[in-house]
């Protein structure tokens, strides 16, 4: 069974805990759930690693937050450590299924915390940080929370590779000898002496642009120069210009979500990068549309506030599960 198997079971465990837990969730739900739990042994090793959990899972999380910096690279670099085959078969039947699903469970924990696949980045952000740094030629960097990049100048150019997150550039103009790069998943952005943004999506790369110009381009050789306060996207092997966002592409680096007639399922993605808690809205809520201007940096307070001026609720386990829905009417 691969980790992909145990990570979509723990997702259904998660779903599942909400459900019951509801105030409405009554017989019908119950009997589903039976029957989710019946399906697969995967489904019944989940559910049990995901209860066996929830005790003290707050403590846990704590540890994390407060681990000094050698201690936490330390057991976070036991979590990556690979695992020789022999070994792997060992634990195996050793530990079953189920601990293997603990095992999931706990390091998706620490992940939400510190992002595990990125520890090797030369710049990186966890959850609820964002660095600003500058750079060698005088560039100045801004990282959003859970971002990280790779910095590799030479002598031809200045290319910051992004793996992951999102990161705006104050281009220094000092060093016209050297283009200013950066390079995405899908593309290269080339500085025209600018301000710019680049997010990294699952399958895209958004870039908007706060001063000046930049130029994209795509391994096929389409390119595309991209004007101040315009923004685009490269995806499926194409660039394509974007209407002004609904959410505002560059408010993180301000320390704010800036919505005009969003869905709320927006906004909760763009708070995501600054809670360690799972954040889950319903189907519903998700389309609910949002106006207005929230704190990045107080998650819990912009979710009080979410619900204090729109009809949702949100309700809370421990400090790692929320869960997002429609108010019940009256």
């Amino acid at each position: 069974m691969t980790q992909a198997v145990h990570e979509t079971a723990l997702a259904q465990a998660i779903d599942w805990h909400v459900r019951l837990d509801a105030d409405q969730a009554g017989a019908e739900t119950r009997l589903a759930f039976d029957r989710w739990l019946q399906q697969a042994p995967m489904h019944r090793q989940a559910w049990s690693a995901l209860q066996s959990r929830l005790e003290g899972l707050d403590a846990e999380l704590l540890q994390i937050r407060r681990a000094d910096a050698p201690a936490g690279a330390a057991s976070r670099q036991a979590l990556l450590a690979p695992v020789p085959r022999a070994a792997q078969r060992r634990r195996l039947l050793a530990s079953g299924s189920g601990g293997l699903l603990a095992v999931a469970l706990a390091g998706w924990l620490v992940d939400r915390q510190t992002p595990l696949a990125t520890l090797s980045a030369d710049l990186r952000t966890g959850t609820g940080q964002r660095l600003v740094q500058r750079l060698l030629d005088g560039s100045e960097i801004t990282l959003d929370a859970r971002s990280a990049v790779d910095i590799a100048y030479g002598e031809r150019q200045r290319l910051v590779r992004l793996r992951e997150g999102a990161m705006a550039v104050r281009v220094a103009s000092t060093d016209i000898d050297r283009p200013f790069v950066v390079q995405s998943a899908q593309g290269t952005v080339r500085a025209l002496g600018t301000r710019f943004m680049v997010r990294q999506g699952v399958d895209s790369s958004l870039v908007h642009v706060m001063a000046h110009s930049v130029r994209l381009a795509l391994p096929s050789g389409d390119e595309l120069t991209l004007r101040e306060g315009a923004s685009a996207r490269m995806v499926d092997g194409a660039i394509q210009p974007m209407e002004a966002p609904a959410v505002a592409p560059a408010g993180w680096s301000d320390g704010v979500i800036q919505v005009k007639d969003a869905p709320l399922g927006e906004v909760i993605a763009a708070l995501r990068p600054y809670t360690a808690a799972v954040i889950r809205v319903s189907p519903a809520a998700a389309r609910l549309r949002i106006f207005g201007v929230f704190a990045l940096d107080r998650p819990e307070a912009t979710l009080q506030t979410l619900v204090d001026t729109h009809p949702i609720d949100v309700r809370r386990w421990g400090g790692w599960l929320v869960n997002v829905d429609l108010r019940p009417q009256a």
